[in-house]
């Protein structure tokens, strides 16, 4: 029985260190669909400074597999192993991987990335600006301008100057805490 309708999901692939850009080449020439967001940084030597591109999130990148290519993948040289949660592999939704590429589509400042653990707090959707639409979740606001916006598939953090004015509150979340007397 033939499969006619093939389901292909974006996962996140955890690679050794600086293996990367080569990961892409070879995941490329095995015809299979992925994605290396790149980030611009001003790099400086003791005789020259120069911008050099960087992938936006290190030891990572993300491929649009089905289950006939999932293991070809997995199995490419450089790959450590698919980003899983409970052990099974957590597939990515389409359109947090076309928020990342609208982010940096529409970015012309330095971006910043955290990867420091924070708690969750409100999500919002961006009105107006550069970042128009993303859905994120807001973990800190500094003054008017410093706004966090957390991607929690990959549970890190992008940093990103927006006004308060700028976003509409999609969901509040209350964190209730309880304390035991003993």
């Amino acid at each position: 029985m033939p499969l006619e309708n093939i389901n292909y999901q974006w996962y996140a692939i955890y690679t050794r260190a600086n293996a990367e850009k080569k990961l892409f080449d070879n995941l490329h020439e095995k015809n299979i669909e992925c994605y290396l967001p790149m980030r611009k940084v001003m790099k400086f030597w003791s005789d020259r400074k120069k911008w050099v591109e960087m992938p936006l999130f290190r030891c990572y990148i993300f491929v649009k597999v089905s289950y006939k290519e999932f293991f070809t993948a997995l199995n490419t040289p450089g790959v450590v192993c698919y980003v899983s949660f409970g052990g099974k592999a957590q597939s990515i939704p389409e359109i947090q991987i076309n928020s990342i590429r609208t982010f940096l589509a529409q970015c012309d400042h330095e971006i910043t990335v955290s990867y420091e653990r924070i708690q969750k707090g409100v999500t919002v959707e961006v009105l107006q600006g550069s970042l128009k639409g993303i859905i994120g979740e807001v973990i800190n606001i500094c003054g008017q301008t410093r706004l966090l916006i957390r991607i929690d598939s990959m549970n890190c953090s992008l940093y990103a100057n927006i006004s308060k004015d700028e976003v509409k509150i999609i969901e509040k979340k209350v964190v209730q805490r309880s304390y035991a007397i003993v």
